[in-house]
């Protein structure tokens, strides 16, 4: 298992087992670098043994807090606070946690099993129960698990696979892997001889006050932000930072610029496909307002074909869009020189910085009649977008999240075995379930893309990172933040109908004016250039060639038909019109690659039932 995630902590490997469990651990040494912070970590009474992984950022305050109640620390290491803190406070320590993390944590008292994951499930963390044996075994990723299981053959979950199908994301617990489940963010698995118990720890809260000063709350952020990043920059290696044209990734340099006494470089990804996908100008005219160095990582459409697989096996198995290519490839140049590397995500989630997040407040003015003032701050881009939601809202679907195949769909394109295993499904219940309490549009916009969402990016940005041994690391998902975004009423988000109008706040004066100018773009990759045209044969073969995997769960008149309607498509021509085309594509590759390279690296064939 510790082989198959090496990557992971190429800096050190630690087991301790009991009679009845063993842990193990691989280290990425980040904080405290010294032997003491070696894991698996035992307290000095044997009672209790953790393996964590990730960063808890106030750990300088809860050590005091507990230095003062008595405990003494072996160590500087962040992880050590998970080990005291449950030691004084039992579970209820998992909620006074802020930072990214995912844990085991051994009790041998009461001989039980406890698996932590941080609020919002920026670090993955898997599990199984052989159900041949009855044991259990846990991971930060898949492949470890494989490892352990030792089988040649694994099931589809056929609820996992709807829920891709229909989604292009996983929702919950669920993965690909019949058996293998996910720890859900803000909850804990206890598990011992009685079986497994998942609890919740935390979930948001809508706390929504008045805002009456604009200006005071763009410096309430300001100031809140400003912690968060000095929090981010704990570490004992240098940091870096990514850095696209748009206002996130920017802010989270600008700011820790200020913060560093050195400024820390930041890493770009660049394109020759034309000024829409290639960021890399505007992120240097961003670089060189702030006084940073700038890394361009060129990528093109041959690295693509040669690292697509690479990608998927560090994903473990497919999930949300083709940005974690280009993450990929920039994670990679990034690691040549850093160990940490600070990104942007988040903030479009927490702080309305979609379009769909304007459908509510479009909503809400028109059922009290004020929707004059809401139109009148659209912009011609967002309407696709607001168009497209409307429309499924009126046919009755009340997803604000893009389908790619519905149900009537997936029946017309999957084999008859495929196609009867998911008709037993229903991949809408989990995200119904979720949004039932919500008490408003805005409420259920914000809970889908904050715990549906944005979990599915942070787990392929942890993979992406951590496959090049790099972590990455998440000022805007500080607790401070989170709890700030869920206090604000939408209107205070959307000031004048302006997106991430907060954040914009804060940015005037620090970023260059043309910033403000730009076109929302979240880090395109140019795939339909690429497939249509130097990969296009590459792409036939993948998709519907003679050793494709894909009919596993495809019809082959479907695979056929979609590879040449999509060459010869006139949407080609319209960039909007041939978003929800492409990820389709992408999704066939992916899981075209995740079949392939399950049998190929791990020897397990994939079947679905």
């Amino acid at each position: 298992m510790l082989g198959r995630i090496s990557h992971r902590g190429p800096d050190g490997e630690g087991t301790w087992q009991s009679p009845v469990i063993t842990l193990g651990h691989r280290r990425l040494s980040i904080v405290d670098l010294s032997p003491s912070g070696h894991q698996p970590m035992t307290s000095a009474n044997g009672n209790v043994t953790t393996v964590v992984n990730g960063e808890i950022y106030n750990y300088p305050a809860l050590r005091r807090e507990l230095e003062a109640k008595g405990a003494v620390f072996q160590s500087r290491s962040d992880s050590e606070v998970v080990l005291q803190a449950y030691q004084d406070s039992g579970t209820t320590s998992f909620s006074t946690f802020n930072g990214m993390f995912a844990f085991g944590l051994w009790d041998d008292r009461v001989q039980k099993l406890f698996l932590v994951r941080d609020r919002l499930g920026i670090k993955p963390l898997y599990y199984w129960v052989d159900p041949s044996s009855n044991s259990f075994c846990f991971a930060s990723e898949i492949k470890a698990i494989l490892a352990a299981a030792g089988r040649d053959r694994w099931l589809i979950d056929a609820e996992g696979l709807a829920q891709y199908l229909t989604y292009q994301n996983l929702i919950g617990d669920r993965t690909l892997y019949d058996g293998i489940r996910m720890v859900p963010p803000g909850h804990y698995v206890e598990y011992d001889r009685n079986g497994i118990k998942i609890s919740k720890y935390w979930e948001p809260i809508f706390s929504q006050k008045q805002c009456n000063d604009f200006s005071e709350e763009i410096e309430r952020f300001r100031d809140l932000f400003s912690r968060s990043v000095e929090r981010h920059l704990m570490s004992d290696v240098p940091i870096a930072c990514y850095l696209s044209s748009g206002f996130d990734s920017s802010m989270v340099s600008a700011t820790a610029a200020k913060l560093m006494p050195e400024p820390p470089i930041a890493f770009t990804g660049h394109f020759s496909e034309g000024a829409w996908y290639d960021e890399s100008t505007g992120a240097s005219d961003i670089a060189t307002h702030l006084g940073i160095p700038v890394r361009k990582v060129p990528i093109d459409a041959n690295d693509f074909a040669k690292h697509l697989d690479d990608v998927i096996i560090a994903l473990d198995h497919p999930r949300m869009g083709m940005g974690a290519f280009s993450q990929f490839m920039v994670a990679k140049a990034a690691a040549e020189e850093r160990k940490v590397i600070l990104t942007g995500h988040g903030g479009d989630e927490l702080f309305s910085g979609y379009p769909v997040f304007k459908l509510a407040m479009l909503l809400k003015n028109l059922r009290s009649k004020q929707l004059a003032g809401t139109l009148s701050s659209l912009k011609f881009h967002e309407l696709p977008h607001l168009v497209y939601f409307s429309m499924r809202l009126i046919s009755g679907v009340g997803s604000f999240l893009p389908v790619l195949f519905d149900k009537a769909e997936q029946s017309r394109i999957l084999n008859q075995r495929a196609s009867e295993a998911v008709k037993r499904t229903n991949p809408e219940k989990s995200l119904q379930t979720l949004l039932a309490p919500m008490r408003s549009d805005y409420e259920r916009i914000l809970t889908t893309y904050l715990q549906v969402y944005l979990p599915g990016l942070l787990v392929i940005e942890d993979n992406i990172s951590m496959a090049h041994a790099l972590e990455a690391r998440t000022p805007f998902l500080d607790n401070e933040i989170v709890d700030y975004s869920l206090s604000l009423p939408e209107e205070t988000k959307l000031q004048k109908g302006t997106l991430k109008a907060i954040i914009k706040g804060v940015a005037r004066g620090t970023l260059p004016d043309r910033i403000f100018s730009m076109p929302k773009r979240g880090f395109p990759t140019p795939l339909p250039a690429w497939l249509r045209g130097p990969l296009a044969e590459w792409l036939k073969e993948r998709l519907c060639g003679p050793n494709t995997r894909l009919n596993l769960i495809f019809s082959d008149a479907y695979l056929a038909n979609v590879t040449s309607n999509y060459l010869g498509s006139w949407r080609k021509h319209i960039r909007i019109l041939d978003e929800i085309p492409t990820h389709r594509i992408w999704m066939l590759l992916c899981l075209e690659s995740w079949l392939r390279q399950t049998e190929k690296v791990h020897g397990v064939s994939i079947s679905i039932d």
